[in-house]
Order: structure tokens, then sequence, then C-alpha cells
């Protein structure tokens, strides 16, 4: 059963050089208690899907299209009042740094309590306590709710933003780059306890990332987005192991194994293709290394293959003998 069914989502935003389609008809399912990873380069149009998601997005920017169902209600479809409702209660958002979430002029014991009271409809003793089970919860000292956010190191930082995501005992929680600017240990122990809430708790996540790493490391499946498409989703395991779209596979590439020499790591040459002018072919056909002339004429739908995944790749069928040829560096350095 899914918590949330995203179905041909585009979103716009207005420029002074025409419309950019940030996300372009994206579509995915995020299960209920699992974490979904949704990773891509930078402007592949993660977080517009996110914040889409919430229903905060900037003034120059509007849904054009497509279904947000959650719970089987259409959040498109709401009032910004009701949506407004869900918020915190139903779905709860952790955004890029966790500095933009916490008021570096009140205490974070402060701020959590207020989220208690005004949305949760505590008394203020109620709050008090449930604060301090929120950062027994995250492994965070009781006695730092006093301190002001410019206290705390990156990575309390991040536990307390998680605290408070989690206040109101939201069924979806979306965590944007939860744990980039932090240390890889400091990562790792964010991950460690995101994971264990996850588990805990029964919460769905959406985790935003441009790190495959992340992705391997804390999702049970991924979706891979380029140019505001889904160009790949799946279980996490088979995706990685037995990618099918090219995009994938040069993101493994670029990616260091832990085990072994770990190889040549090999940049994905060119940028994406301008989203306010974006191709109505294959998006990523001017940097992939297995181009063909159709690649350039006919739009790849994203449909099923056969690990069970969903690829959007005319040559998906070929994805066995393109995958052998991806692992050569030389295929990349064209």
């Amino acid at each position: 059963m899914s918590v949330l069914s995203v179905q041909d989502l585009k979103v716009h935003y207005r420029t002074d050089r025409g419309v950019a389609q940030a996300v372009r008809g994206a579509s995915f399912e995020v299960p209920e208690g699992q974490v979904v990873g949704v990773v891509g380069e930078s402007g592949c149009g993660k977080t517009t899907l996110a914040r889409a998601i919430m229903g905060v997005m900037p003034k120059t920017a509007s849904i054009a299209g497509g279904k947000l169902l959650f719970d089987g209600v259409d959040l498109v479809s709401l009032s910004p009042k009701d949506l407004a409702a869900r918020r915190w209660r139903d779905i709860a958002f952790i955004p890029q740094s966790a500095m933009n979430s916490l008021d570096p002029v009140y205490r974070v014991g402060t701020q959590i309590a207020e989220i208690l009271i005004e949305r949760g409809g505590m008394d203020k003793a109620s709050a008090k306590r449930r604060a301090v089970e929120l950062f027994d919860m995250v492994g965070l000292d009781a006695g730092r709710l006093r301190d002001f956010p410019h206290q705390y190191s990156g990575g309390m930082r991040q536990r307390a933003a998680i605290a408070m995501a989690l206040a109101l005992e939201p069924k979806l929680v979306i965590a944007d780059e939860p744990v980039t600017a932090l240390d890889v240990i400091i990562q790792r122990q964010v991950l460690d306890t995101f994971k264990d809430l996850q588990s805990r708790l029964g919460l769905s996540v959406i985790l935003i990332t441009h790190d495959i790493s992340v992705v391997a490391y804390a999702s049970d499946r991924v979706v891979v987005m380029y140019a505001g498409e889904v160009i790949e989703a799946g279980a996490t395991a088979e995706v990685l192991k037995r990618p099918f779209h090219p995009y994938t596979m040069g993101l493994y590439k670029a990616f260091p194994e832990l085990h072994g020499d770990g190889g040549t790591l090999v940049p994905i040459e060119g940028t994406p293709p301008n989203l306010i002018h974006p191709p109505s072919a294959c998006a990523f056909a001017d940097r992939c290394p297995f181009v063909e002339q159709r690649c350039r004429e006919v739009h790849p739908p994203l449909e099923p293959v056969e690990s069970g995944s969903l690829a959007a790749c005319l040559r998906s069928g070929e994805a066995d003998r393109l995958r052998v040829l991806a692992g050569e560096a030389s295929t990349w350095l064209r």
C-alpha cells in the first residue's frame, strides 16, 4: 500500500526568459513504511518535487498538471488552508540546511514547543514532556533544549530538525539533502538515527539527495531523476546492481567503491538540458555514450524492465551489454 502516489506531476517556474519546466511528468510511489531515495544532479527537480508535495513553493512556481495522492486525497486539489493543516501533522519536511528550520533567536525547546502547542493542541506541560521525549528519541540530551541553534554542532542541529519533523507523528517525512555539508562520520550517525526511527516508528520517508551512496545506505527504493523526469525507479538493491538507464550507470561509475582498488572515477561529461526549452526526445541524449539517432527523435516512456524496475530508455533491452561498456572509463571519456 502506498502512502503517497505521485502521478504525472508537472511543476513550472515563471522566469524573465520564459517558463522553466522544472518537473516534467514525474510519477512514482512511496510505499507505507519505506524509505524512497530520490537521486539526481543539482537542478534535476528533486527539491521542487519536495516543495510541491508540501505546498510551499515560491510565488513564481505553479503545479501545471498531475496528481499528488496522499492517503487517497489529491493534495493538488486542496485549498491553501486545508493543505497547511496537513503540514507537520500528516507530512513533515526537513530542509537542506537544518539552520533553515531553526530560528536563530529562539531556544530550540521553545521552537519545538510552539509546534506542539499551536499545531498539536498541547498545553505547555505536555509540550515540554513531548520535547524531552523527542530529544531522547534522536539521541540528544534534554538539557540542550534550553540552548540556541548556534550552540549546536552541525550534526546536533540536524538531529534537532529531525526531532521537530517528528513532533506530531506524521505519516510521511520528506528529508531534503539531510546530510549535506556534514562530514562523513556525522553523516553516518545522522543516517543511522534516521533509519532507526523510520524502522521503529514505521515512517514513510522521501530522502532527497545528489549522493548515490546515501541512497544505497539508507533507502528501500530509489527514484532516479534527470532534467525534471523520472528515468529509472525500483528496489534500491536491484537498481544499483542492474541499472537499465545509462544515466544511472554513469552515476554508479562516478561513485567510489568501498571494497577493492575502487577503479577510476569518471564524471558524466556535459550538462543537463535547458528546461525552458527542453528536448522533446530523450533528455539525456547529448550526454549519453550509447546514443542512437532514434534517441534524438523519440521520447522514451517509463516502462517495466525485466528486473521489475522501471526505466525510460529505448535501449533498455540491451542493458546487460551496455552495463559492461559503462564500467569502462573510456566509454565516458569521449
